[in-house]
C-alpha cells in the first residue's frame, strides 16, 4: 500500500469523513508491506499484510451478501486497454479507483498507468500476479460504506450491472472533472449516472464513460 494513500482513506465502521492513520511495522520506499490502518474514533485497526489493506472479516472473506452484489458477467478480452483509453491515462496523473470485479485486471490496469496510483477495492486478493509498484489493493467486507474520502480521485472505473447507489456513491469520491468509466454497463447506467451528477461523455454497449459536473452531486 502506498503510505500517502492513508490520507484520503476513510474509517469503515465510522465513515467518512473520519481519517485513518497509519502505523508501519515494514516498508519498502513509500509502499507499507506489513502494519496497519487504525480509527482514531473508534480505536478500528486493520491489519495491512503483504501489501494488502484488509478491511473485510478477520479471516479474510466477505459475507454472501457481498459476493452475491459484487457485479457479475465476462469482461471483455481487452478490457484493461479500454479503460486505460477512455479514462486518458497518457495525459495526466492522481489516483484511479478499480471497484469490485475489476481486481482480476488491477495489474494489467496499472502496467498501463505508469504516472498513476491504482486502487483495487474488492471483496477478494487477486491470485497468481506479483503487484506493481503502482498498485494499492484494499480488500473490503459488506455493509460498510466505501473506505474513501469524498473527492480524492481523479477517476475510477467499474464492472457490470452496478446499482444507482454503487454509481453516486464511487460519483462522490472524483474529484471535479473526474472520470468514471463503467465497463459492460447495464441498462440503468446512463440514468443512474445522471443522477449522481455526471455527465455522459461517451456511451455503447462495451463502456460509458461520464464525467463529474461542477456543484454538489444529487
Amino acid at each position: 500500500m502506498l503510505l500517502e494513500l492513508s490520507e484520503i482513506l476513510a474509517c469503515p465502521v465510522c465513515g467518512p469523513p473520519q481519517i485513518m492513520v497509519a502505523v508501519v511495522h515494514e516498508s519498502e520506499s513509500h509502499r507499507v508491506t506489513t502494519g496497519f490502518l487504525a480509527c482514531p474514533a473508534c480505536d478500528s485497526r486493520f491489519e495491512i499484510i503483504a501489501g494488502v489493506v484488509h478491511f473485510s472479516p478477520a479471516d479474510g472473506t466477505a459475507g454472501p451478501e457481498a459476493m452475491a452484489r459484487t457485479p457479475g458477467g465476462p469482461l471483455p478480452d481487452d478490457s484493461a486497454t479500454l479503460i486505460a483509453a477512455v479514462l486518458e491515462f497518457q495525459r495526466g496523473s492522481g489516483y484511479v479507483l478499480l471497484g469490485p470485479g475489476l481486481e482480476g485486471l488491477a495489474h494489467a490496469v496499472a502496467a498501463l498507468a505508469e504516472r498513476w496510483e491504482v486502487v483495487s477495492l474488492g471483496h477478494r486478493a487477486a491470485e497468481g500476479t506479483e503487484d506493481l509498484a503502482s498498485l494499492s489493493r484494499l480488500i473490503t467486507g459488506d455493509g460498510k460504506p466505501l473506505p474513501l474520502l469524498p473527492g480524492r480521485f481523479d477517476a475510477a472505473a467499474m464492472h457490470g450491472d452496478v446499482g444507482a447507489d454503487e454509481i453516486r456513491h464511487v460519483a462522490a469520491v472524483l474529484r471535479q472533472a473526474g472520470r468514471l468509466a463503467i465497463v459492460s454497463p447495464g441498462p440503468t447506467a446512463l440514468e443512474d449516472l445522471r443522477e449522481a451528477g455526471l455527465g455522459v461523455l461517451a456511451a455503447d454497449a462495451r463502456v460509458i464513460v461520464a464525467a463529474r459536473q461542477p456543484g454538489p452531486a444529487s
